[in-house]
């Protein structure tokens, strides 16, 4: 099997899910409500931003199957896969820069961080999509864990627990105003 497109599709969605996952970002600021805030980071502690690797990833693979990936058995278990290792990476990377190296957080680093880890998650699933190693009885089980994911991300952006990876600094707070369910507070 040729290649060539699902690697000019790869590519693409580098910058595509880069580009998606900078305007999520906004996305709860301009259009506030319960809906938005289980898909679009709400506040700005680090684990919200795992909706940012997330929901623009799905939507691109989501295309880039009905394309080109259903031609290809490991395509949705490596790509589930993506779904899981790209947020945790850049979780990772982040707590390694602020802790172990001291780094005072740094918008440029961040996204450094985050265009690094869309495309070595790209690549690797890419390289796992074309691997002659049958994975493909693993796609459900993927589905299962992304659908898991997709719960906890909302069930966690209203009830998160008081633990730092859940907190914002800029509004000295824990998820929506504490529980107080009120989805009109400054992002």
């Amino acid at each position: 099997m040729d290649n060539k497109k699902l690697r000019k599709w790869t590519i693409t969605g580098i910058f595509a899910i880069f580009i998606l996952a900078s305007l999520w970002h906004f996305v709860y600021d301009w259009i506030p409500n319960g809906v938005t805030a289980t898909i679009f980071p709400v506040y700005e502690s680090p684990w919200e931003h795992v909706k940012l690797f997330f929901f623009p990833a799905i939507i691109f693979y989501l295309i880039q199957y009905f394309v080109v990936g259903k031609n290809y058995k490991n395509f949705i278990f490596s790509h589930g896969l993506m779904l899981v290792f790209m947020p945790a990476l850049t979780l990772g990377l982040f707590y390694f820069y602020r802790n172990a190296l001291m780094i005072e957080e740094s918008l440029i680093i961040d996204i450094i961080i985050n265009f690094f880890c869309i495309a070595l998650g790209s690549f690797i699933a890419y390289k796992m999509t074309i691997a002659k190693i049958k994975l493909q009885r693993w796609n459900y089980v993927t589905l299962i864990v992304v659908l898991l994911l997709f719960a906890v991300n909302s069930v966690l952006t209203f009830y998160p627990p008081h633990k730092p990876i859940f907190y914002d600094k800029n509004i000295e707070a824990y998820g929506l105003d504490e529980g107080t369910g009120d989805l009109d507070h400054d992002h």
